[in-house]
């Protein structure tokens, strides 16, 4: 009898341990979705729309592809290698796609994410930069920043997974990129493929050399549970 007891505890107390085991890996291994809502319509225009976009506590106004995604590229130039544009012999994107360099950014940080996934940055969306400003400053946090002058700070060792904003000499955000696994990802303006680097200081003086100033950012976490808080929205 007592030998019963003590098999039933046991069994208990296991099947305690796996049940709590099972459910920390999955929410470990389930990303938060930060959904999007449609709030208005502000421009129609024959291939895409800008809209007004609820995204966790902040609206932001973006550009949305108004064709599929799956439109025939085969009239398109298309890349033979990576970096600089494919060495400046500049390839074009499909019509359908007109995602630029901030939507990018932000898709391939989500993209990367362990802990959060979202609906609306991805190749038939464009992002301007006021909006881009917005997400950064109300939901992610500085890590550093260094000023392009003198050209030795472009060296500087950066941490990995984060986004980094480029800003001129009057303060507008001109770029962004994603760094991971020292690789930059970038994509220059909506008529261009995506691409990558690995020297910020060539990238600089061939692309951006009027940057003045570089941001670091990484996802605020108490900033983006704290807008949870609010009413769930509807997804895009």
């Amino acid at each position: 009898m007592i030998f019963f007891r003590y098999l039933t505890i046991t069994l208990l107390l296991n099947f305690i341990f796996i049940e709590a085991y099972c459910q920390s890996n999955l929410s470990t291994h389930s990303p938060i979705t930060i959904e999007s809502t449609i709030l208005d319509t502000i421009k129609l225009e024959k291939k895409y729309m800008t809209i007004d976009v609820l995204w966790l506590n902040d609206t932001i106004r973006v550009s949305v592809s108004k064709q599929d995604e799956n439109t025939d590229t085969s009239s398109y130039k298309q890349p033979q290698k990576q970096g600089y544009f494919a060495s400046k012999g500049y390839f074009f994107t499909n019509e359908a796609n007109i995602q630029n360099c901030f939507s990018y950014a932000l898709e391939k940080y989500f993209e990367n994410s362990e802990i959060y996934s979202q609906n609306i940055f991805k190749e038939t969306t464009n992002v301007d930069g006021v909006s881009l400003e917005k997400i950064l400053n109300n939901y992610f946090k500085r890590i550093t920043e260094f000023s392009t002058n003198p050209r030795k700070n472009r060296r500087k060792p950066i941490p990995n997974d984060v986004l980094l904003a480029f800003f001129d000499n009057l303060g507008s955000v001109i770029h962004a990129v994603y760094y991971r696994d020292k690789i930059f990802y970038t994509k220059n303006g909506k008529v261009f493929q995506s691409d990558t680097f690995k020297s910020l200081n060539k990238f600089l003086q061939k692309n951006y050399e009027d940057t003045k100033q570089i941001i670091v950012y990484k996802i605020d976490d108490d900033k983006v549970k704290d807008a949870f808080t609010t009413p769930a929205s509807k997804s895009l």
